[in-house]
């Protein structure tokens, strides 16, 4: 549903709208043999997030931390969507608008960068032409949730999502569970600068290549899910929570392994999660494509000694190893801030 204020957008407004980064942990099934397809497990993440600043203007510009060209073909493509289906009622000599990108997640890490910038940009776009939408609308209008609706679900909310799939009549996949992990728990980013996850073209001709993912892998993963990682974040207990999400990525993995090259895009960030399983770790993913990888520990302390025992351990490997980068980093609970 979507509504237009007939009041104009004042040119000295300026709307700035900042979206956390997002882990996709798995998808519940990937054939749909039940009747809906993919199903998708994550949470919000305070480490990254992209800040996007708009008013109006003479011109349509784009500046910032990142003006790369394709950056900036990305915005422009972006705003010709909003326009010709949202903000389709917006006069023309309204449309010339002013970005400006404070902050970026890093694309192709499997950080969820492109649905949280059209999410962001498009919901600045609303609030400038006080136009009243839903993120669904935003999302589906600008072609993001096609499989997964992680990253609409924690714009809007934060916390740790499961969604429902898509049914043949769906367009975006609906929220089944939103829950907030424990404040206590930590996450340690395993990121590769010189590694990127499989993406656009390469992305669509995976998911078609593929063989079907059995049935009985599918039924394991809901399980883990319903009755493991679920009651362990309620009940605030680290280690079956991590135990759920390592035999669910073993599963998820090592389907994906034929397109991204094994059970991990990145074989130095492989080898780091390998370690951390000798150390006695569980709670071991690789967030959609990756090649970003994370591991759930129960505190802060937990975090800074496994840093530790990773950085020295990096040190240790062969040069390959040294694009790698740590970050400890937390759930985001609250979603989008919007300030306009």
């Amino acid at each position: 549903m979507v509504s237009h204020n007939a009041a104009a957008a004042n040119t000295e407004t300026k709307v700035r709208v900042s979206a956390p980064a997002r882990l996709h942990l798995g998808f519940l099934d990937l054939n749909g043999g039940a009747g809906r397809k993919f199903g998708s497990i994550g949470l919000a993440i305070n480490s990254h997030q992209v800040i996007i600043e708009i008013q109006l203007a003479n011109k349509t510009s784009v500046a910032g931390v990142n003006t790369s060209p394709s950056m900036v073909d990305r915005i422009h493509g972006l705003l010709e969507k909003f326009y010709s289906s949202l903000g389709k009622l917006i006069p023309a000599e309204h449309r010339a608008v002013s970005v400006t990108l404070i902050d970026v997640i890093p694309s192709h890490a499997g950080l969820g960068s492109g649905t949280q910038l059209a999410l962001a940009l498009g919901t600045a776009l609303c609030r400038l032409h006080n136009i009243t939408t839903t993120t669904h609308d935003i999302a589906q209008q600008l072609s993001r949730g096609a499989r997964s609706g992680i990253g609409i679900a924690t714009f809007d909310h934060g916390g740790f999502i499961v969604d429902g799939g898509l049914s043949e009549n769906s367009t975006i996949p609906p929220l089944l569970v939103h829950c907030k992990p424990p404040q206590s728990w930590r996450i340690v980013l395993i990121m590769d600068q010189n590694s990127q996850g499989i993406h656009g073209e390469q992305e669509l001709l995976a998911f078609t290549d593929l063989p079907a993912f059995p049935i009985a892998d599918s039924h394991a993963i809901c399980h883990h899910v319903l009755m493991q990682l679920l009651p362990a974040i309620t009940e605030q207990e680290i280690i079956p929570f991590g135990q759920a999400i390592t035999e669910i990525q073993s599963l998820i993995g090592d389907h994906f392994a034929p397109a991204q090259g094994g059970r991990y895009a990145s074989q130095q960030v492989a080898s780091l999660l390998e370690y951390a399983q000798k150390l006695g770790h569980t709670g071991i993913a690789q967030s959609s494509w990756g090649p970003t990888a994370c591991i759930f520990v129960e505190s802060d302390e937990a975090a800074q000694k496994l840093v530790s025992q990773l950085s020295k351990h990096i040190k240790q490997q062969t040069p390959d190893h040294h694009g790698l980068s740590l970050i400890i980093t937390q759930a985001n609970e609250n979603g989008a801030d919007i300030v306009v």
